[in-house]
């Protein structure tokens, strides 16, 4: 952990590095008291098994961010990101994940330990009376088509909210990656492998306040990627309403994507800029998603009786599907999309599964249809969940027990040759229902602890347990 010694260190060089031009003006103590903390921490127990799924790990993660001070409305920030171990084991276990003694060493490819976010902000309220915030350097990437913690990307930054019906956002991407894209290859070559496609990102939306009076909210984000992405698409609308205890809302979600024609990966890895070079990749050029959900909510308390209720009763109804020849519409598998389930697409460590560019709605002529339920209870520190979730696809990544086991005789629809997700892993075409109950318990307002169960079973027959406590800064 980062002690005060370290934190005042570092928040030194940052405030030189940045207002050194301007020394005369600057108030170092206001850079450092001023100081904010914030960010995660967390430690994973994963254990999956039954007859296509085998084996244990551990994950450590601590990825806390220092923004100095304002100085004439700028400001600069530094994170730190260290991850040990995995919660998608495919058939390992846990013996070599105390990493040696002494410490740890960063000895797996997905191992990690170093500065992940290094940017500067200018926030213009003060000078020019306007909510516009503009950030640039290195950071993790905040848009509805990313994981916003693991998507890095080195380029500008810029968010205007001066109107609660239209927040605006612009983003530049010099150099970038995503955590799933970096990932789908199994031990990329180099390590600090990174895409140069220039990725031009542009979105609106309403702010809370205008969801709060006016009931509806939007999103609508639009992006292109030089010799990579024509165009890619999240939308969506929602409507909800209060009756006294009783809070619905509704809403519907849209992605879309087409790639490029002959498309191709600058990188500084042969991985990725050869991807497309093969023939053998039938990947689909148009792919899009539909997502229908419904939320209810009975609060315990009115709001005239607690401005915070002390818990609620909740269910959720949805269903999603696919259209046209594909249906990896986004850089991650989820990214913004509001589904279902807590198992079905995120036990695999490629995130093969789901809706990101290179996983199984890749494929030409894949598809995918979904059916999925949620009731929740929570109580004060205590809550309790039940997910449900059918799925039918044309194409599923299975680990590699069930691969060599239960699908050995099916044949492998990963027409990448191999490219992809690597030979031991076979895609499929499945249809199977997800169990999944969960507890959490909030200990205090920063350390909290959840315990889930999932199973899979149809087509599929697999089983996670994942117990995790999280501290948040």
């Amino acid at each position: 952990m980062i002690t005060k010694l370290q934190k005042h260190l570092l928040i030194l060089v940052m405030a030189f590095a940045v207002f050194s031009v301007n020394s005369n003006a600057v108030r170092l103590m206001d850079v450092i008291e001023n100081a904010t903390l914030d960010g995660f921490a967390f430690g994973r127990f994963v254990n999956v098994h039954g007859r296509d799924a085998d084996g244990s790990r551990w994950q450590l993660r601590l990825k806390p961010t220092i923004t100095t001070g304002q100085i004439a409305g700028f400001s600069a920030s530094a994170g730190i990101f260290f991850s040990k171990g995995s919660t998608t084991p495919d058939g390992n276990n846990t013996d070599g994940d105390i990493s040696g003694s002494r410490g740890d060493i960063v000895s797996a490819f997905v191992d990690r330990f170093n500065i992940a976010d290094f940017y500067v902000t200018y926030n213009a309220l003060d000078s020019l009376n306007t909510k516009t915030i503009l950030q640039g350097g290195q950071k993790s990437v905040v848009t509805p088509f990313n994981d916003t913690i693991l998507d890095r990307a080195l380029g500008i930054f810029v968010q205007n909210t001066d109107l609660d019906f239209l927040n605006i956002s612009f983003q530049w991407w010099d150099t970038w990656i995503s955590d799933d894209i970096f990932i789908s290859r199994a031990n990329t070559t180099p390590a600090a492998a990174g895409l140069g496609n220039n990725v031009f990102v542009l979105g609106f939306n309403s702010s809370k306040d205008f969801t709060k009076s006016t009931r509806f909210s939007y999103n609508f984000w639009y992006a292109l990627s030089h010799r990579f992405l024509d165009f890619m698409i999240f939308a969506d609308v929602g409507y909800s309403f209060n009756i006294g205890k009783h809070a619905f809302n509704a809403m519907v979600q849209s992605t879309a994507a087409r790639i490029a024609n002959q498309p191709t990966l600058f990188s500084n890895s042969s991985d990725f800029n050869t991807l497309f070079s093969s023939n053998t990749y039938n990947y689909a050029k148009n792919r899009g998603t539909y997502n229908i959900r419904l939320d209810y909510k009975y609060n315990l308390t009115n709001d005239s009786e607690s401005n915070s209720p002390n818990g609620y009763i909740g269910a959720s109804l949805g269903l999603a599907g696919s259209f046209l020849n594909g249906y990896g519409t986004m850089f991650d598998n989820t990214g913004g999309l509001k589904l279902g389930g807590i198992l079905w697409n995120n036990f695999a460590g490629t995130e093969a599964n789901g809706f990101g560019l290179f996983g199984s709605g890749g494929f030409n002529n894949s598809s995918i249809f979904l059916v999925y339920g949620k009731a929740e209870f929570n109580y004060k520190k205590f809550g309790v969940s039940l997910d449900a979730v059918f799925v039918t696809t044309s194409h599923f990544f299975v680990l590699k027990k069930g691969s060599s086991g239960h699908f050995a005789n099916l044949a492998n629809l990963n027409n990448v040759t191999a490219n992809l997700h690597g030979s031991a892993n076979k895609f499929v075409p499945v249809s199977f229902l997800e169990l999944s109950p969960a507890i959490t318990y909030k200990f205090t307002s920063n350390i909290s602890a959840v315990l889930q169960y999932g199973y899979l079973m149809g087509d599929l027959n697999m089983g996670r347990i994942r117990a995790q406590v999280n501290y948040v800064f």
